[in-house]
């Protein structure tokens, strides 16, 4: 990482909170754990903290001719890469913690699950996964049923 030397401590501390929280959500996973941890590696080897979506493929082909039928839109264009792009520390010290964020959505609102023999699933909740109460809803004004006979006035076929 070649942050500005102010950045580069919080830096440090975003990725290593991503990783312990990669290494509690994906606990017995490596695959996935894996895929998650190599675009995040790379994103924190960029100056910029620039994710590698948004960084051109220099190995990449060239641009093609498009093709003369005109049945399909020409694909897009690669973005230009941005790692070579100067930003200000203001706006690496916004994406330090917008990565940060990221860790803490992971350790709180990611689990996963396994599908038993019988069909239903089992989740992995960890202690800090948060887990709704819907309080809003069990306290809500219940609306009364129905009766019969209004449900056949509303489904009733017009005369």
């Amino acid at each position: 990482m070649s942050f500005p030397s102010s950045l580069a401590g919080p830096a440090r501390s975003a990725y290593r909170q991503i990783i312990r929280a990669a290494r509690t959500t994906f606990q017995d996973d490596p695959i996935h754990r894996s895929q998650f941890m190599s675009p995040i590696r790379m994103t924190f080897a960029s100056p910029t903290l620039t994710p590698p979506a948004h960084i051109s493929d220099p190995s990449a082909k060239p641009e093609e001719e498009p093709c003369p039928c005109n049945e399909h839109p020409p694909e897009p264009k690669a973005a230009a890469s941005s790692s070579s792009t100067h930003i200000s520390t203001e706006e690496i010290a916004k994406r330090i913690s917008e990565w940060k964020e990221v860790a803490l959505f992971l350790r709180r609102n990611v689990v996963q699950g396994e599908q038993d023999e019988s069909g239903s699933f089992r989740l992995r909740v960890t202690p800090e996964t948060e887990l709704g109460v819907n309080e809003s809803i069990r306290s809500a004004e219940r609306r009364p049923k129905a009766t019969k006979e209004q449900m056949a006035a509303v489904f009733a076929e017009p005369a």
